[in-house]
């Protein structure tokens, strides 16, 4: 390369957010950036030449050190993960966090020689995001910063920069002002597909689809004549453009530099696809949990804790309305005697069948049937008046009754029948939903000392 592109490179390497040092195969740091310096307070000067454990002596255990040292011998890289080693060169934060880190150690050659880049990437807010929402696979990248120095012995050529910045797992893509690309490394060619001869000299908007690549080409421009970085060393979710045509998720960050009179853009990426599918499935599995907390596992319908919520939040939306709000609480009756007479499992398939029939007589999307507990079931019927409620209570006992589920051990009747209490309020705030339940049982109580089979209202209160 010429000197022009070893300095470009070198300079690359200054500007590139990931901390990283090289190590030998006796543990001795040859390079340490000033990212890490920034990190750990520690400058290159105080570590360069020295072995890394006599800094950081948990290194030189076989957790750390048995796995680093097969890389010299050709092994593959060793990736430390956050979740199991999270503090691989302790530091912490201006906010007094420790910072959580995700670690690669990926070998590379100079002069016949193998050395480790090691190079740590700060995943804190990533971590802790994840462990705020309760997504395990939410991943966030934080702004990664990278650069490079090595001791005058190891005289690195623009060769062996490129070398280790083909080692990094993102994409690293330098383009000008003109938004044409002028470097494009070996991760970006296994990302997107392309060779790095296809690409240089081409706009950068071959690799996004519309509108992210309008929308980039626009934030560039706004910096060039305005000098406001909207973007410029944050990081934002993407999409990139593969050559084959499909489209991907890609965490995007964008840096400026400086060589000479010449302004360029590095572009760091990552392919995100496993995150978001990991994220999909989490936000899958709460929907199912959130699902499964508020149903009735024995009938389908809700639960007591799904009608606490919905009528609290009834009782509140009709108090600001004005309207009506009716409340129905039925419970089957001489329930305990069927299942003495014919077990707990024909009780259970009993329950479910008058689930059901309940369920067939609440359509309206805003009503809801829920298990109040044991043998009793409530509906909430939003802007309901007493008549309408009181039809919908009779149109569920003719259902239950419909049914013709067996009960020889009944007093009212040889099938399984319901008594059924019915209350419309008209909802203050002197009043609450407690004293509504209340009412609604006394009726109910009524419905039952009164002969059972049967449906007990009120006046509106």
């Amino acid at each position: 390369m010429s000197e022009q592109m070893t300095a470009q490179w070198l300079h690359i390497m200054d500007t590139i957010p990931i901390g990283v040092m090289i190590l030998d195969r006796h543990m001795t740091v040859m390079s340490w950036n000033k990212l890490l310096a920034e990190w750990t307070g520690v400058s290159p000067e105080q570590i360069v030449g020295t072995s890394i454990i006599d800094r950081y002596p948990h290194l030189g255990t076989v957790r750390y050190a048995g796995r680093i040292h097969p890389v010299f011998e050709g092994g593959p890289p060793v990736v430390f993960s956050p979740q199991l080693h999270p503090h691989l060169i302790p530091s912490v934060r201006i906010d007094g966090q420790k910072r959580i880190q995700q670690t690669t150690v990926t070998p590379t050659t100079f002069d016949d020689r193998t050395y480790a880049v090691v190079s740590i990437q700060d995943v804190t807010d990533l971590m802790l995001t994840a462990q705020e929402s309760r997504q395990l696979y939410r991943m966030a990248i934080k702004e990664i910063e990278y650069r490079k120095r090595v001791e005058d012995e190891l005289q690195l050529s623009s060769e062996r920069v490129r070398s280790i910045v083909d080692t990094v797992a993102e994409a690293i893509i330098v383009i000008n002002t003109d938004l044409l690309i002028e470097e494009f490394n070996h991760a970006a060619e296994q990302i997107f597909g392309y060779t790095i001869d296809e690409v240089i000299g081409k706009s950068i908007s071959l690799l996004m689809p519309q509108p992210y690549h309008s929308e980039h080409d626009g934030y560039v421009e706004r910096f060039l004549h305005t000098g406001q970085p909207r973007i410029m060393g944050k990081e934002k979710e993407a999409a990139g453009l593969r050559k084959d045509g499909t489209v991907f998720p890609i965490q995007l960050g964008i840096n400026e530099m400086q060589l000479g009179n010449k302004k360029l853009f590095t572009g760091i990426i990552s392919d995100i696809t496993e995150r978001k599918r990991a994220e999909h499935v989490l936000e899958e599995a709460n929907r199912t949990y959130r699902s499964m907390s508020l149903t009735d596992g024995l009938t389908g319908v809700a639960n007591r804790r799904r009608f606490d919520e919905v009528f609290a939040h009834e009782y509140s939306r009709h108090t600001r309305s004005g309207a009506n709000l009716s409340l129905i609480l039925l419970d089957i009756d001489y329930f305990k005697t069927y299942n003495d007479t014919y077990g707990h499992v024909q009780g259970d398939e009993c329950l479910r069948t008058v689930s059901q029939a309940i369920s067939s007589c609440i359509t309206r999307p805003a009503d809801l049937a829920a298990r109040y507990g044991g043998e009793e079931f409530a509906c909430i019927l939003p802007e309901t008046d007493l008549r309408g409620a009181t039809i919908i209570a009779e149109k569920i006992r003719l259902a239950i009754a419909t049914c013709a589920i067996p009960h020889e051990s009944s007093e009212v009747a040889d099938h399984v029948t319901a008594s059924l209490g019915v209350v419309t309020v008209a909802c203050t705030l002197d009043k609450t939903g407690e004293d509504v339940l209340n009412q609604v049982d006394e009726l109910l109580y009524l419905a039952k000392s009164g002969g059972r089979n049967r449906v007990e209202s009120n006046a509106p209160s």
